[in-house]
């Protein structure tokens, strides 16, 4: 189900918002003229990715630094405690469409 998150322009400006919708906290980001949705919620220990830095299509987590791709979810770097590298799963990511300067999320 289609549900309204920002306003385009707002997400331009920000680059990256966290979003509550349905009790489920998102992170929205603009990136490449596209937007695109993810849990806010980092797949290894629930650190809020939000919180994070957002550069060039991905958003590192700041708990453990773990990076993730923001259109795809994938891992880039894996969580990390000292010189450790932790297993890190794949962020959920949502479906994502731009109409009449609003940004919608596919639940």
């Amino acid at each position: 189900m289609k549900r309204l998150v920002c306003e385009l322009e707002t997400l331009k400006q920000a680059r990256k918002l966290r979003i509550d919708i349905e009790g489920k906290p998102l992170l929205i980001t603009f990136y490449e003229g596209e937007a695109y949705a993810m849990s806010d919620v980092c797949p290894h220990l629930g650190g809020k990715l939000s919180d994070g830095t957002f550069e060039n299509g991905k958003i590192v987590c700041p708990v453990h630094h773990a990076s993730f791709d923001v259109i795809t979810g994938e891992v880039n770097e894996r969580a990390k405690i000292l010189f450790m590298k932790l297993p890190t799963a794949k962020a959920k990511v949502l479906p994502t469409t731009i109409d009449g300067g609003k940004v919608y999320v596919d639940l």
